[in-house]
């Protein structure tokens, strides 16, 4: 399944159904009885994804006017995990349009997992506990609250050159995302970039700041590689392989700024009101 991330508006929902249907009599024709059940089948299961903002063909995909399922990316209706570049990051990376490597991450503003990801994260409170004399319990006097660090473990295919460019535009980034800037770079002392990890909507984790403290990436032999292709122009033969399948495992440490932990209030938090915008203030783990 080519990536082709594009923005879902309802309107593009209602025009889904619509080639839903249209798809399935070219791929069912006839009205028999046998055809007709078989089309009510997948329609009511179709209906039933769309209606989970899960479109048919996949990972909010929609259905093209050749009945072709298709991938497709928008910022606000895409509840697939994400990580992406901060809304002031500036022209780094993927946003430096110089850098031709990076650029098939500008189609989804960052990493994508096109398939859903294992994200493993834990919140905990610090006690300390007082020993007394003559005391058959300690009291516990409470230190600190923390989130610990977030894992995504995900895994990213590549049957198309197309999808290969985008995966190996994944692990440049993931790389790219745990140095520094130094020696050559103007902002030279500046630590890595602080990204925005999203998933699973806005009360699950939306626009958190991370930082990329690991990443590992499984390249196995088992498995087969797919040529894919950097436009550089500079001679270099730029022709890389890729795994068709591969597992990316990243580990996120969020990063609350003191401005924001000014902000904070359990009561707000509580109901849900800390949660992150794409292009503004990060959310609260």
């Amino acid at each position: 399944m080519a990536f082709n991330f594009n923005n879902i508006t309802d309107a593009a929902t209602s025009a889904t159904q619509k080639a839903v249907t249209k798809g399935l009599d070219k791929v069912i024709p006839g009205d028999s009885l046998l055809s007709k059940a078989a089309k009510g089948f997948l329609g009511s299961q179709a209906n039933r994804l769309l209606n989970s903002a899960l479109n048919p063909g996949g990972a909010n995909s929609i259905i093209d006017n050749q009945g072709v399922a298709t991938a497709q990316f928008g910022s606000e209706n895409d509840t697939r995990a994400r990580l992406a570049l901060s809304p002031g990051s500036g022209q780094i990376l993927y946003r430096d349009p110089s850098n031709s490597l990076l650029s098939p991450l500008t189609m989804t503003d960052g990493v994508v997992w096109p398939y859903t990801p294992s994200i493993n994260v834990s919140y905990s409170a610090s006690y300390s506990g007082n020993q007394t004399v003559h005391n058959n319990y300690q009291s516990q006097s409470y230190g600190l609250s923390s989130v610990d660090q977030i894992t995504c473990v995900g895994v990213f295919t590549a049957n198309t050159p197309a999808e290969a460019e985008y995966v190996l535009s994944v692990l440049h980034f993931l790389r790219s995302a745990t140095k520094s800037f130094f020696g050559q770079d103007t902002n030279r002392g500046t630590p890595p970039p602080v990204l925005r990890f999203s998933a699973h909507g806005p009360y699950m984790f939306n626009s958190v700041p991370v930082v990329i403290s690991n990443t590992s990436q499984d390249f196995e032999q088992a498995i087969d590689y797919i040529n894919a292709k950097v436009g550089r122009g500079d001679g270099i033969n730029s022709s890389t392989r890729v795994p068709t399948s591969m597992t990316i495992n990243v580990t996120l440490l969020p990063v609350v700024s003191r401005s924001a932990q000014t902000r904070f209030s359990l009561a707000s938090y509580a109901r849900g009101e800390l949660i992150g915008t794409a292009r503004g203030n990060g959310g609260q783990p």
